[in-house]
């Protein structure tokens, strides 16, 4: 039985593992091209929009959220497809119809021109993204991981094809980046309808019973969004100061140095779409065990990649000098990446898994009125970008520990050793990056060398656990 889990495990991360890397590539070259043929402006307006569609994801109330807890671990062929399709078509309808109310309120209170078509962009946007959500939700509960990851892969592979032609006929104007976004968007959303055809096309279903699992849904999501939107906020706040203190301008660079942070992050994250059906359908007493196990893993390959920041530094900042000083700002938020990918990849996949969805949703509003101090004193008192870079660092340093000591009460793991190990790791990390640089790479790799060290009984019984299991 282990064998056999683990061998579907390995299957479905190679999906997400070949979507993931063709993802950071494609991020990769967004990050590398965009920014260098088009203004600071241009490429902040761009930023503002992805900036509004991360919110998007609110407006179905928890729907979906509900439907990926309660089916989490089933699988597809077993699911009352009318019972589903239905719903479907119902969510297509709350969302055109709130989305428009949005939109004349948005139009009417905006005095920017640019940002009228930010906002109009976000709506049409809103749509597409909710319903492909709504698809790609069932598919990751029930275990479709090839399906879902051609889904998610497509949509980035249309966007930069068009974006490239635009660029390479000389277009420059943020509309056109944005319609691009939008084109692959729904694209991919048709490969999902595609793919769950005999469930979106099946007979309607208007009974009263519709409406109550609907209630059902979101009554179960409801917490898993509030904790969403608040891990969102986290940084948002944050960046809605940013933009509102400074111009688009330096809103573009701030969004520059977290696009950097989070295609690092999403390289990483993909793993946490498998584990959740297979945690699922994992007994309870497994958890703790396979926790440790891929604690070990995640922690030793970030902190060992984060040795590549000073050279992928120097190379960034000589391709993009316009971007120079705030390039250098990831020295701060890269260790950011080691928590929020254990955040993301383990701590709420747990909380989810374990039905306490309400810890991590109390945690993450824990943390969102940390960053909320932090994003007043460094924006409105001491008017400083350094400092609200800073701010992002403690916020999701404080998400991540207190998360994990929580959900480590329930689990029954020990991490406080390995909580002060990587605080130091992080802090050794800033230090050597920020102040010493070439000289500062070679002191890091010794600290990660140390680190190694420490863990070296950690990493053997991972290691031979995992030769048992095959």
């Amino acid at each position: 039985m282990a064998q056999n889990k683990l061998i579907g495990f390995v299957k479905n991360v190679s999906y997400t593992a070949v979507s993931n890397i063709m993802g950071t590539l494609i991020s990769a070259v967004s990050l590398l091209i965009i920014p260098k043929l088009v203004s600071v402006e241009t490429y902040g307006y761009f930023q503002l929009y992805m900036f509004y569609i991360s919110y998007v994801g609110v407006s179905y109330l928890g729907w979906c959220d509900g439907i990926y807890l309660r089916e989490g671990g089933k699988y597809y062929k077993n699911l009352e497809k009318p019972l589903y399709g239905t719903q479907f078509w119902l969510l297509g309808l709350f969302e055109v119809i709130l989305y428009a109310i949005i939109l004349i309120f948005a139009v009417l209170f905006a005095s920017d021109v640019n940002k009228h078509f930010v906002y109009m962009f976000v709506c049409v946007a809103g749509v597409g993204m909710c319903l492909r959500w709504f698809i790609t939700f069932i598919l990751q509960a029930t275990a479709r991981i090839k399906e879902f990851a051609i889904v998610t892969i497509s949509e980035r592979i249309v966007y930069i094809v068009l974006v490239l032609i635009m660029l390479a006929l000389g277009y420059r104007n943020f509309i056109l980046l944005i319609t691009a976004d939008i084109i692959g968007k729904y694209i991919s959303l048709s490969i999902g309808v595609w793919y769950c055809r005999d469930m979106v096309f099946s007979k309607p279903s208007f009974s009263k019973s519709i409406f109550g699992e609907i209630k059902e849904n979101m009554s179960a999501g409801i917490k898993l969004m509030f904790a969403g939107l608040s891990s969102m906020l986290i940084i948002g706040v944050i960046r809605f100061g940013v933009q509102n203190k400074w111009d688009i301008a330096t809103f573009a660079k701030v969004s520059l140095t977290l696009t950097i942070s989070n295609m690092v992050m999403t390289a990483i994250n993909a793993i946490a779409v498998v584990l959740y059906p297979m945690l699922r359908r994992t007994s309870r007493e497994l958890l703790p065990k396979l926790y440790g196990i891929m604690r070990v893993l995640l922690m030793g390959v970030i902190f060992g990649g984060l040795m590549f920041y000073y050279p992928a530094q120097r190379i960034l900042s000589a391709w993009l000098p316009q971007y120079a000083d705030s390039i250098r700002y990831a020295a701060i938020l890269l260790p950011v990446c080691a928590y929020e990918s254990k955040m993301a990849m383990l701590i709420s996949t747990y909380f989810k898994t374990l039905r306490l969805e309400n810890m991590l949703m109390i945690c993450n509003m824990a943390t969102l009125a940390v960053s909320a101090i932090c994003a007043v004193l460094s924006i409105a008192v001491f008017e400083s970008v350094t400092l609200a870079i800073i701010s992002i660092l403690i916020a999701l340093m404080f998400r991540g520990i207190l998360s994990e000591l929580v959900l480590a009460r329930h689990i029954d793991v020990i991490v406080k050793k390995d909580i002060v190990i990587e605080f130091v790791m992080t802090i050794a990390f800033i230090i050597c990056n920020w102040y010493l640089g070439f000289v500062g790479m070679g002191i890091y790799a010794l600290c990660y060398a140390a680190y190694l060290m420490l863990k070296k009984n950690d990493i053997s019984q991972t290691i031979g656990y995992i030769k048992q299991m095959r």
